[in-house]
């Protein structure tokens, strides 16, 4: 160890220690106060990604080296804020990717010395994929007994996105003697009638189910075969439709067929001789009983049309039956009232819908969910006609995935019939991108709208831009296509 005053004042004390000099003796100086010479940041350099956050620290030292407190805070200055802003606490933003210099300036006790760091920011990460909604399509449709309809189900994510390579979904009717669903989702009709079928899907720890409405409807047939012996007519009663025409066949002897009430053109069939055939055609609707006189066997003709009665308001149908929104996004729901043969009906009341659970999602008059915590709800229509009322439901899934970072561009594209991302945040005066592919899609703002407002009818191949000097949200969809939606966040 140094002791640099005691060696300064050494020879005095040895002449006084000598004699010579007299009795004066010094004292050692006072070590000179620390000064202000340099400015160091730390780190020097680092890797901040867009919208995250980076802390520089500054250091101010003296001539050597040591770090010196009580500095007042230097001023920063960012070579390129719009790739990178740093406050007057030294955090800096990452705003685009690129590289950036971070300057630190500090003056004090008449000293100014700079510091720098240099930054690179990256893109944001993407958002992990998330298993939102499984999709069954169709959601509704029609089968004839012993026809089959096949049904699909897709998974997506949160962005409305196929994923791919998750497992099969699992399915089951409601109704057997209606209609059957193979582990593949081929329904198969049985008999006239409706059945739900259910899809659900589990993967990842999330299980999400859908459903589709399946009418059964029974054919009838335009002709059919009776034959005639003493044992009696064989089948005793045949179906056709209207329009529709019966041969009858005498495999014995002779038999005649005598109407009992109503007949078809052509009337009575007097004598059918053995081997021999003869034929009615029926215009009209209703039943047709005839007998044998000979033999006394009895048998029936029932006609049909194909309307199957007045419309009854039979099911509700809501689309989608589950899905994911964001916390603070939408999702459109839309009610479809249906009759017994399965088919959509107008002219009906507009449904109510209620949620199960406002803590996590809202519902407007008009079905427009809006995600409010992480959690889930169910979303329930309900229809009331001519005294009677049908229900269908939604299972809506929340998340709280944070939306993009700002940026000053944002690009939206369309690979399903959904706005991917549907939800972008740009810096006031940025503008959004629409690349339109799959289908003709527009963009229609649900209030004011950006700069050049509304995106018309856009075909595949096809693209917009709309700038948004004003901050703000801004909520919209493709008027084309319910449930999809689309928001902006201008900061």
């Amino acid at each position: 160890m140094r002791y640099p005053q005691y060696l300064a004042a050494a020879p005095l004390a040895f002449l006084a220690a000598c004699g010579g000099g007299g009795a004066a003796t010094t004292t050692a100086p006072e070590p000179p106060a620390s000064t202000f010479a340099s400015l160091a940041l730390t780190p020097t350099s680092g890797t901040v990604e867009v919208g995250r956050t980076f802390v520089l620290t500054p250091q101010a030292r003296d001539g050597i080296g040591n770090e010196m407190a009580g500095a007042p805070a230097p001023a920063y200055t960012s070579s390129d804020p719009a790739r990178a802003t740093v406050a007057a606490d030294g955090v800096v933003t990452g705003v685009a990717a690129g590289t950036v210099t971070i300057t630190a300036v500090l003056a004090w006790g008449g000293v100014t010395d700079t510091a720098t760091a240099t930054l690179t920011v990256t893109p944001p990460a993407a958002p992990p994929t998330t298993f939102t909604l499984l999709a069954l399509t169709p959601d509704a449709g029609t089968v004839a007994a012993g026809a089959t309809l096949q049904l699909q189900a897709t998974p997506k994510d949160q962005a409305g996105t196929a994923l791919t390579g998750l497992p099969g979904a699992s399915f089951s009717t409601s109704d057997a003697t209606k209609a059957t669903v193979s582990a593949s989702g081929v329904v198969t009709g049985v008999s006239a009638g409706t059945a739900t079928i259910s899809a659900w899907l589990t993967w990842g720890g999330v299980t999400r189910t859908a459903t589709a409405l399946v009418t059964v409807t029974q054919v009838v047939p335009t002709a059919a075969a009776v034959t005639g012996s003493k044992a009696g007519f064989s089948p005793a009663s045949v179906a056709v439709a209207a329009s529709g025409t019966v041969t009858w066949t005498m495999t014995d002897e002779e038999h005649d067929v005598i109407w009992d009430g109503a007949a078809p053109a052509g009337g009575n069939i007097p004598r059918i001789t053995k081997g021999s055939s003869a034929s009615r055609t029926f215009a009209a609707a209703g039943t047709y009983a005839y007998h044998c006189t000979r033999h006394g066997e009895t048998g029936s003709v029932v006609v049909k049309t194909a309307q199957t009665g007045a419309p009854v308001l039979t099911s509700l149908s809501v689309s989608p039956s589950s899905g994911g929104v964001q916390v603070g996004g939408t999702l459109q729901l839309t009610a479809t009232p249906r009759d017994q043969n399965g088919a959509a009906m107008s002219g009906l009341p507009a449904a109510s819908f209620s949620t199960s659970n406002p803590a996590v999602a809202t519902v407007s008059a008009a079905g427009v969910v809006t995600g409010v915590a992480a959690g889930t709800a169910t979303i329930t229509a309900t229809v009331t006609s001519g005294g009677v009322a049908k229900t269908g439901s939604a299972a809506i899934t929340v998340t709280t995935t944070a939306p993009p970072p700002s940026t000053s561009t944002a690009t939206v594209t369309t690979p399903t019939i959904a706005f991917s991302p549907p939800l972008v945040t740009i810096q006031a005066g940025g503008s959004v991108t629409w690349r339109i592919s799959g289908a003709t899609h527009n963009v229609t703002f649900a209030g004011p709208g950006p700069t050049g407002g509304n995106v018309p009818d856009t075909s595949p191949g096809g693209s917009a831009t709309r700038t948004f000097p004003t901050a703000g949200t801004y909520d919209y969809q493709c008027t084309r296509h319910n449930g999809m939606t689309g928001r902006v966040v201008v900061q």
